[in-house]
């Protein structure tokens, strides 16, 4: 964790999903807000003077041509931002999710699709109560250049396409996102990485190795027997021989 002021690109992040938090009753909860106060309260919270507790998650990979990567930006406990990163083999696409009360008000997200004959570029932006979708807008070009000269068109969306639990659960790396020992990869006898992965879900990390630690050597003594426990590993992102690797900082074995 750690704390630094928050400068984020709103024109190259976010728009997510799931059902619609409930209260203690069962009934849907919304908070009070319009568009006029969503865009304020979101220019504030985006201001450089903000401070926030950060924590990253790992990049999560599903195949050859799938990643996904969530960050959670907070205050006081509580979470004021998501953004997410997913990479398929159709494109890119960055999301923001803004929450505010505990709930989610504001949905932005920046999509990038590439073929072989064109590209094309989105931008989504959704206006939420926690409860409902007060109102979506959209805007799409081939040249991104020209998405800034763009009027948005609203369009129709609806809180059941979210799911606003997935972000929390990679950074916090529960459920399809808790990761087990799976092996140690060799490259070279300079490089290796610990793979840890999520059979049930199909979802794994490699973590470079750049200063073993004690749970590297316990781990290693005995790889077979270590297999399939779950490791809850920290990491920072570093950009080496001019390729971004996410290197292994420690971690927990969970008994």
């Amino acid at each position: 964790m750690k704390k630094s002021g928050l400068i984020i690109c709103c024109s190259a992040l976010m728009l997510l999903a799931a059902c619609a938090p409930k209260g203690e009753d069962g009934k849907i909860v919304s908070v009070e807000v319009d568009e006029k106060s969503i865009d304020q309260y979101v220019a504030e919270k985006l201001d450089t003077s903000q401070t926030y507790d950060i924590l990253p998650g790992m990049r999560f990979s599903r195949g050859e041509n799938y990643a996904y990567t969530a960050v959670r930006f907070s205050q006081q406990d509580s979470a004021i931002l998501y953004t997410e990163k997913i990479e398929e083999a159709s494109g890119i696409t960055y999301r923001n999710i803004f929450y505010k009360e505990g709930k989610p008000i504001f949905v932005e997200e920046y999509i990038t699709i590439a073929d072989t004959m064109t590209a094309l570029y989105i931008e989504r932006k959704a206006y939420l109560n926690g409860a409902i979708v007060l109102k979506a807008y959209e805007k799409k070009s081939e040249i991104e250049e020209e998405l800034t000269n763009i009027p948005f068109k609203e369009i129709t969306m609806t809180m059941n396409q979210f799911d606003f639990d997935r972000a929390e659960k990679a950074v916090t790396q529960t459920e399809e996102y808790e990761m087990r020992f799976g092996e140690f990869l060799t490259i070279d006898l300079t490089m290796s990485y610990l793979i840890l992965e999520n059979e049930e879900s199909g979802y794994n990390v490699a973590l470079l190795i750049m200063q073993p630690d004690e749970l590297i050597d316990y781990l290693w003594a005995d790889q077979a027997g270590n297999q399939g426990k779950i490791i809850r590993p920290y990491h920072q992102m570093m950009q080496l021989g001019g390729m971004e690797q996410m290197v292994y900082m420690g971690g927990d074995l969970i008994e």
